[in-house]
């Protein structure tokens, strides 16, 4: 899974990326020196319960992906089943291009779930 991360990371704009549990445990991590894991693992996991909890109300289909744009950059939630793919990324970079290789890591990590 760490590989993943990597190689996500190497895509230009990504800032970091990491795989946490819905309560916010770290499972794996590949951030940047100025992003700190258990500070972008509970904003996920915060985020991520208060869409879950609100696509119920609704009425609405199980949580799947969240853009969360902000004045510096946004952060990309992908539901993995077991887990969430939490990406970071700089303000430039293009959303349709960011989703791509998100989906991209996604499947691949999903992919190893499968193996275990």
């Amino acid at each position: 899974m760490d590989h993943i991360l990597v190689e996500l990371n190497q895509v230009a704009g990504v800032k970091g990326s990491m795989v946490v549990t819905k309560d916010g445990a770290v499972v794996s991590a590949s951030l940047g020196h100025d992003l700190q894991k258990e500070t972008v693992a509970a904003i996920s996991s915060h985020m991520i319960q208060v869409s879950e909890r609100g696509l119920a109300e609704l009425g609405r289909a199980s949580f799947e992906r969240l853009a969360l744009q902000s004045a510096h950059g946004r952060m990309v939630f992908v539901n993995l089943d077991v887990g969430y793919l939490v990406v970071i990324t700089k303000m430039e970079m293009k959303l349709g291009q960011v989703l791509i290789e998100v989906d991209s890591a996604a499947r691949k990590i999903r992919g190893l779930n499968r193996r275990i």
